[in-house]
């Protein structure tokens, strides 16, 4: 047993001598040839490389880099038998001289119980200390970046990736981080952390919310944004929103078109004209698909998560916790009726769709328009073998397949023998115009107020805001067919000032 520890002692003698001698790398890429694991034919690289192609550089750079592992392991397992035989020869010591295995056992058992309460000990330590360094890092991180802006719409924050050539090339600004894009709106970085976090209780909304009445029954949810919010709206639809083309059958919200455009893009009196609306057309419009039409432009997700932020809200209902108001979220984040971005944005979004349904129009010899989420196809030609049902099921898949729905109770199949109107415009006269009634109720209010002007007193500034607005919607129709019913009210709006 001597003989063997004295050759032992010797043999690691003798390799701690050749690996000082020799360095460890190279002793191990020696001891790798010999057995076979690295290539004799091939130089080691401590020797001097004449002559060596780049493929040849390449194979050993490679042989190193997937070698360095097997080198470390070797150097470990050294090691560790070191270790092991020194403990071992600490045992021999101390039991050279009893033969009680029992109480080796138990000493043995004792000091391997202890080593492992101290090992976990000291692991536990260790993973307290790198939970301690993560989340000072993480309150670090926070502090000088947004890292997190609500459960559900923080998913594309780790996309940092800006496509600049993209940017550029339509002229939009290059916006990379937080930090850039508070310089652009213009706001302190605090506060644009207000504004793109999303709570789904808070104390203070960034809307004042109100209904309308619809003409048909029911109320429209309003969401007008608070000034900090919309002046940054406003600023993305005048930078990026406005620089980004739309299709030519759109007429809503658009500078030099209207609801008279998208009439007069129609032939007069056509044989047939359907009316059609899209249902829940801002809802339909979600904070990922704002998100995506963002990031589509060439900003990261990270820049288009955060806009995408402002341009959307979610719905919320007032409610009374311990005499305190809250707002408690009621929908996931949707486009606003009442921010200044949410129209241009309804455009840029439904760009394929109009492009798809336009092919389908002209492939059945329809005219295409849409305002805002009211669409209108006419056909002119008296085809008897136009199939109205499949055109439908066309129109209606399309719809479908590009994330809309049509609002089948306000489809409207309109012959000849009726009024056609789109958008309030009647189409189906000579020339067009606003329905009779409509003149009937102006030419009314002309004459009441100019009753109670004859009479000597003044008619009401609300009646003649009234005329007034009224007066302005016809001229805008068809100034040159409503010219007397325009001068008369013209001459009575002037008398008042």
């Amino acid at each position: 047993m001597m003989e063997n520890h004295e050759n032992n002692m010797n043999n690691r003698q003798n390799y701690r001598e050749t690996v000082n001698k020799m360095g460890k790398k190279e002793f191990t890429l020696i001891k790798m040839q010999e057995y076979g694991f690295w290539p004799k034919n091939l130089p080691t690289p401590y020797e001097k490389q004449e002559n060596e192609t780049k493929e040849q550089y390449a194979q050993r750079k490679d042989l190193l880099e997937k070698y360095q592992k097997i080198i470390d392991e070797i150097a470990n397992l050294y090691e560790e038998k070191d270790k092991i035989n020194e403990r071992l020869r600490e045992f021999q010591k101390k039991y050279d001289e009893t033969w009680d295995y029992e109480k080796i056992r138990l000493d043995v058992s004792k000091i391997i119980m202890e080593e492992s309460i101290a090992r976990r000990a000291e692991r536990k330590k260790q993973r307290e200390f790198e939970k301690r360094q993560r989340s000072e890092a993480w309150e670090k991180e926070k502090a000088d970046k947004i890292v997190f802006i609500g459960k559900g719409y923080s998913s594309l924050l780790q996309d940092t990736e800006t496509d600049d050539e993209k940017l550029l090339s339509q002229e939009l600004p290059l916006i990379k981080d937080d930090k850039e894009l508070a310089n652009f709106l213009g706001i302190e970085y605090k506060k644009l952390r207000f504004l793109v976090y999303h709570r789904d209780v808070v104390s203070v909304d960034h809307y004042n919310r109100y209904t309308i009445p619809k003409k048909k029954g029911g109320v429209r949810n309003i969401a007008a944004p608070k000034s900090i919010l919309k002046n940054s709206q406003r600023k993305i639809l005048e930078e990026i929103l406005s620089k980004i083309p739309t299709s030519n059958y759109a007429h809503g919200f658009l500078k030099g078109r209207s609801v008279v455009s998208g009439a007069k893009a129609h032939t007069k009196q056509p044989e047939l004209l359907i009316n059609m609306d899209l249902e829940d057309f801002f809802p339909t419009i979600t904070f990922e698909r704002v998100r995506g039409m963002f990031k589509s432009f060439g900003y990261s997700g990270y820049v288009a998560s955060m806009i995408a932020m402002i341009c959307t809200y979610c719905e919320r209902m007032k409610v009374e916790v311990r005499g305190e108001e809250k707002y408690v979220k009621t929908s996931n984040r949707i486009l606003p009726q009442g921010s200044p971005a949410s129209p241009m944005i309804t455009n840029i979004i439904c760009v394929k769709l109009d492009k798809r349904l336009s092919g389908l129009a002209s492939k059945y010899s329809f005219v295409y328009t849409r305002y805002a989420d009211d669409m209108s196809f006419s056909f002119m030609n008296d085809n008897s073998d136009l199939n109205i049902g499949k055109f439908m099921g066309l129109v209606s898949k399309i719809i479908e397949e590009e994330g809309f729905n049509i609002n089948k109770n306000k489809t409207k199949f309109l012959r000849k023998n009726n009024r056609q109107c789109i958008t309030g415009i009647v189409i189906n006269n000579e020339e067009i115009g606003v329905p009779r009634k409509w003149i009937k109720r102006l030419r009314a209010a002309i004459y009441n107020a100019n009753k109670v002007k004859n009479n000597g007193d003044l008619p009401s500034s609300k009646v003649i805001n009234e005329i007034s607005g009224m007066t302005s919607w016809i001229k805008s129709v068809n100034a040159r067919r409503y010219e007397d019913i325009i001068n008369d009210a013209m001459d009575l709006i002037n008398s008042q000032l």
